[in-house]
């Protein structure tokens, strides 16, 4: 029997190590970490990038507001002034203006100043009222950006605002 057994032994084809448990381990390790990476990324440029700026552009905001007001209790120079829209109107597609820029690219305009800011009408109101205007906001240092507003009547002597980055 010992020679059956032995025989056995010599002949079997020798067993491999199954290490597919181990690679697929490493792969989702890996993964992981890539994933990780990734994340912390994103993090470090929201906060340091992103957040920078934004930060930046809300303190400018704050300082540009000095005292006095406007009718609706909104600060004089906290909007720019001209246009065809009341003040409360202007004040909305300022902020409006404000957030097209912040999403087109938010370094580019951290210090906007309102006093600066022009307006120009460039379509006057049409049949149903609809009218656009050019804002060219001021940014500090010389530097401009136009957005393009159009102003919808959305009833009862309100506006809607639409506000984008123009060329």
């Amino acid at each position: 029997m010992q020679m059956n057994n032995s025989n056995m032994q010599a002949g079997a084809p020798a067993l491999k190590k199954n290490n597919t448990p181990i690679i697929i381990a490493v792969v989702v390790v890996v993964i992981l970490l890539c994933c990780c990476l990734i994340g912390v990324g994103g993090y470090i440029y929201s906060r340091y990038v992103v957040g920078k700026a934004v930060s930046g552009f809300n303190n400018q905001i704050a300082t540009a507001m000095p005292g006095g007001s406007i009718p609706g209790g909104l600060p004089s120079g906290s909007v720019p002034t001209g246009g065809l829209g009341d003040d409360a109107t202007r004040a909305e597609a300022w902020g409006s203006a404000l957030a097209s820029i912040i999403q087109s690219n938010p370094a580019s305009c951290t210090a906007p100043d309102a006093t600066n800011t022009t307006i120009e009408v460039t379509q006057q109101p049409d049949a149903s009222g609809v009218w656009t205007e050019r804002w060219t906001v001021a940014c500090g240092g010389g530097a401009t950006i136009p957005v393009d507003i159009t102003f919808t009547p959305a009833g009862g002597g309100l506006f809607t605002v639409k506000a984008a980055v123009g060329k």
